[in-house]
């Protein structure tokens, strides 16, 4: 066999094995991991992320249904606040906070949510808000 004709005829069986090894690790055909475990999840932020405010006083977030409510940890620039919480109907969480003092300091407010679900997952849920003067 011709040696040119042999690369030609070598060359699709490999390109087809180099893209089947991938598509296998890709998806999880590796082998090995752990099943999959379902996180709490953080939404409806008020005010929204990334909002630009004058000041800010207030925070409210719905957490998701099978959030841990013991477990949860919730920070405004470091500091740890209690959240007002209220479960609705569908099983989510309200989480409401009043600030002690609004803030009104020009610059970057870090606001974390910290919990795990009751599936013992862990999640870590940070967001920003912006203060201009």
């Amino acid at each position: 066999m011709n040696k040119r004709f042999a690369n030609w005829l070598l060359t699709p069986i490999l390109f087809g094995l180099a893209l089947n090894s991938v598509s296998v690790w890709a998806y999880g055909g590796g082998g090995g991991g752990a099943a999959s475990c379902a996180e709490a999840k953080f939404y409806d932020e008020s005010p929204a992320r990334n909002s630009v405010l004058s000041s800010v006083s207030d925070i409210a977030i719905v957490a998701s249904d099978n959030t841990e409510i013991p477990s949860l940890e919730l920070q405004v620039n470091g500091k740890p606040v209690k959240p007002d919480v209220s479960q609705r109907r569908s099983g989510e969480w309200d989480l409401k906070v009043k600030l002690p003092e609004p803030i009104t300091q020009a610059g970057k407010v870090r606001v974390t949510l910290s919990a795990k679900s009751k599936e013992g997952c862990s999640t870590f849920f940070p967001y920003y808000l912006e203060i201009k003067q």
